[in-house]
């Protein structure tokens, strides 16, 4: 494992709490949609070890196409790391590991079906990847589901759109908006309540689907708090995590 330094090439803070960074993206770097990597600023001048930096892992939300490496990131108020991160400007310099993680992928999910995403926070992050490389090659139609405390923090619905708009999807394609604290009833998600919630209280067939494993597969990013509850809401309906070669209904990352 080596670490690359590299530029910051676009930076937009959404808001005080979120923003989407994009910097080059490192000569002969791979990765597939829905793997993560480790994004950091250095410690000490001209960093040459993982032990120079401050770094933390990070879903990515480009493309594998694109020339850049992009990142939706949330302020941690007390963390070593983000406060710093919301300092910096284009062209400043931040360092990414050489080699890309995570098996929260859609190959690894059986075929057909309605795909649904459910991200709390930032852990939307891997989904614009996995929209841009067309999953409806895979399945019949998409959803995703962004958990947020409230709507100022459900900012990348647009990116979603261009991104399905760009690949003739309008029609299978769905955005839906949970929100847990919003105080505006005006601005509240279609859900208003946990998504491990909403799943067993039978949200999800009031909106017209069968959550079923038989019609649905399902891909879980975000705190482990959220993670855990969605996947054992799942698991009490039947969805299973792939083993081995054998493919599954359900994909999850645990990389915090």
């Amino acid at each position: 494992m080596a670490i690359q330094a590299v530029t910051i090439k676009e930076l937009a803070h959404h808001n005080e709490r979120v923003m989407f960074v994009s910097v080059e993206k490192p000569t002969g770097f791979q990765f597939q949609p829905g793997q993560f990597v480790r994004l950091g600023i250095g410690l000490v001048d001209h960093p040459q070890t993982e032990g120079d930096c401050l770094m933390r892992p990070y879903s990515i939300a480009s493309h594998p196409s694109e020339d850049k490496l992009s990142f939706y990131i949330a302020r941690v108020i007390d963390g070593a790391l983000t406060p710093k991160l919301f300092e910096l400007k284009v062209g400043d310099t931040v360092y990414v590991d050489d080699t890309a993680y995570g098996l929260m992928l859609p190959d690894r999910l059986e075929r057909g079906g309605t795909l649904i995403c459910f991200a709390s926070g930032t852990g939307l992050s891997a989904f614009l990847s996995v929209i841009k490389d067309n999953p409806w090659k895979r399945f019949d139609n998409v959803v995703v589901v962004h958990c947020a405390r409230c709507a100022d923090d459900i900012t990348l619905t647009e990116a979603f759109n261009e991104a399905v708009k760009r690949q003739n999807r309008e029609v299978n394609f769905r955005f839906i908006a949970a929100t847990t604290r919003e105080p505006d009833p005006s601005k509240c998600g279609e859900i208003t309540r946990r998504i491990p919630e909403a799943i067993a209280q039978g949200e999800y067939e009031k909106m017209g689907f069968t959550l079923t494993p038989q019609w649905v597969r399902a891909m879980i990013c975000g705190n482990p708090g959220f993670v855990d509850g969605v996947k054992k809401a799942l698991k009490d309906r039947g969805f299973t995590a792939p083993r081995g070669e054998k493919l599954g209904t359900y994909v999850a990352e645990n990389f915090w």
